[in-house]
């Protein structure tokens, strides 16, 4: 049975699924589209353009879906786009998509975004992923599944977090950070080796992370030239890893932009 608090304000052309509980002092737009199984604490802000799956928890003081921080004129109506599961701890704040950006803000599923995170406009979270507290992310950013960001990064726009990353607190990210890899620091932020315990979590074979750590010592430990040498030196190798192949496809692109952001090649 859906519950909705005596002080909320939901527009009467919000749809709201079963079981939905809205709290006290929230306000859910017009066209708001929320599903089965959603929880709004006290004071949450959900804006037009939001559709949001089942099962979702929104503590409180979070603002979900306003328009994006641009300067100039927003222009027509933009989305954010959640999936099910994810759990938005309190003062989170995401902006809805950009009309110049693709219009959509999009967050996948099973994603935990901890207190007071922030994530502009265009961005796309894949899932299962972690985002520490005060993470502040720039527009038109992607984050791949199962990566984890520790509290307190800052990431420029237009980067790209790879699958199953893992960035320490206090990291300046200003470049496409590769898969299955820690980092740290900032100006730039260094690779510090293989994610070994997040691909245990994650269920990859000793053999795969075996693979993986020879990569990764090949391209940042070992190697005597520059990375592009021995990333080629590996792609040239019959039956290599499918996780291998990945991380120096993610590179090559990377590697496209001057300053070693992909997405920034698509910048209008």
């Amino acid at each position: 049975m859906t519950d909705v608090a005596h002080t909320a304000v939901v527009d009467k052309t919000a749809q709201l699924g079963k079981d939905v509980v809205i709290g006290p002092g929230c306000v859910v737009a017009p066209g708001v589209v929320i599903g089965d199984g959603c929880t709004l604490a006290a004071n949450v802000i959900i804006a037009e353009g939001v559709t949001m799956g089942a099962n979702n928890r929104v503590f409180a003081n979070c603002v979900l879906g306003e328009e994006p921080q641009i300067i100039g004129t927003v222009g027509p109506k933009t989305e954010l786009i959640i999936g099910t599961g994810n759990v938005f701890r309190e003062n989170v704040s995401i902006n809805r998509g950009s009309p110049n950006g693709g219009g959509k803000t999009i967050i996948g599923n099973n994603n935990y975004l901890m207190i007071g995170s922030h994530l502009g406009h265009d961005c796309h979270v894949e899932n299962n992923t972690v985002i520490g507290n005060n993470c502040l992310f720039s527009g038109h950013c992607k984050v791949e599944s199962n990566a984890w960001l520790s509290g307190m990064c800052g990431i420029h726009q237009f980067v790209t977090i790879g699958r199953l990353a893992y960035t320490a607190g206090l990291t300046a990210i200003n470049a496409d950070v590769p898969p299955f890899v820690r980092v740290s620091g900032a100006y730039p932020f260094r690779v510090r080796g293989l994610n070994t315990i997040g691909l245990q979590r994650a269920g990859f074979s000793p053999e795969s992370i075996e693979a993986l750590d020879e990569a990764y010592r090949r391209l940042y430990r070992r190697r005597r030239g520059p990375i592009a040498q021995a990333m080629e030196e590996m792609s040239s190798r019959d039956g290599l890893d499918e996780n291998v192949k990945y991380m120096l496809e993610f590179l090559q692109r990377s590697f496209q932009h001057r300053f070693g952001r992909y997405q920034e090649l698509f910048r209008h």
